[in-house]
């Protein structure tokens, strides 16, 4: 009983630690301000993408993936869109080779498809088990999708007027859909969703790729080193998460082909969000230590 009340109730206070939490040794954050700091990340991802213009190479993969599954799934657009939805939710993991030939300009050091793409190889599991976690979410999604439209057009599904909702090109989907109540509100609870588990992605991912890449402290400290970069800069970031939604949106209208340029843009803009954001340890170290708990 005593010794626990000294655990409890220690005499000295220089016993007494700090308490422990999720962001506990991560970095420092420093403030951004929009619109200027990420106009300032576009123009320097802009500048490496033409001084490593291999980059474009992965966008080449990713605007091929993009065009495949559109293909793929012309003809069925509610899976199509769950699909492309899901294939922008893992665009971060997609992005680490990118990541790293911007890690690679920032030292000066040789840049190439192979390097870039040796970044997964490099970071091991943890980045496997990071996609499967997005892909995870994704799965999520894509379930309470399909449920939700399923609810919301019981009794409509499978008569010869409601079929063109389901099945058809995507202009005559979003015709059909547009046309019936039941169909506005479809597409109103899957824009909804997918904009909770977007965000959702996006806390988790805004910088884990580049803090694992730079900081080799493992997905842990990854991941909270992105939540309490999205908690410092909550509102630029929000816009930041726009720009991209954005320019996605931008790349779908050419059939994903712009991709190739603005796929490997944005993953070396995000480099230096990155650099911009996050306290480098040496820098920590050497100042003032409470950076780490109090940012």
């Amino acid at each position: 009983m005593n010794r626990m009340q000294e655990l409890l109730y220690p005499d000295d206070p220089a016993e007494v630690r700090p308490r422990q939490t999720l962001e506990s040794g991560t970095p420092g954050v420093n403030p951004i301000n929009a619109p200027d700091d990420l106009l300032q990340w576009l123009r320097s991802g802009w500048s490496d993408l033409w001084q490593a213009p291999v980059a474009l190479l992965h966008g080449l993969v990713v605007s091929a993936a993009g065009v495949f599954l559109l293909w793929a799934t012309w003809g069925q657009p509610w899976l199509g869109v769950a699909l492309i939805f899901g294939f922008l939710l893992l665009g971060p993991v997609l992005a680490v080779g990118v990541n790293d030939l911007a890690r690679r300009l920032e030292r000066g050091e040789r840049t190439g498809f192979r390097t870039g793409l040796g970044a997964i190889a490099e970071l091991g599991g943890a980045a496997w088990i990071f996609a499967a976690g997005l892909a995870a979410l994704f799965l999520l999604w894509a379930s309470f999708v399909w449920l939700w439209i399923g609810v919301m057009n019981v009794g409509t599904i499978g008569g010869p007027a409601a079929s063109p909702a389901i099945l058809g090109t995507p202009p005559a989907v979003l015709w059909a859909m547009l046309s019936t109540p039941q169909g506005i509100v479809s597409l109103i609870g899957a824009m909804a969703a997918w904009a909770v588990f977007a965000l959702a992605v996006f806390a988790l991912s805004v910088v884990t790729l580049p803090a694992m890449l730079d900081r080799r402290r493992g997905l842990v400290d990854a991941v909270a080193t992105s939540l309490r970069a999205l908690r410092s800069n909550l509102v630029p970031l929000l816009f930041w998460g726009l720009i991209i939604t954005a320019l996605f949106a931008a790349a779908l209208v050419t059939g994903f082909i712009a991709l190739i340029v603005i796929f490997p843009w944005l993953g070396f803009a995000m480099w230096h969000g990155y650099r911009a954001m996050v306290r480098r340890d040496d820098a920590v170290k050497s100042g003032d230590a409470s950076a780490l708990v109090h940012g």
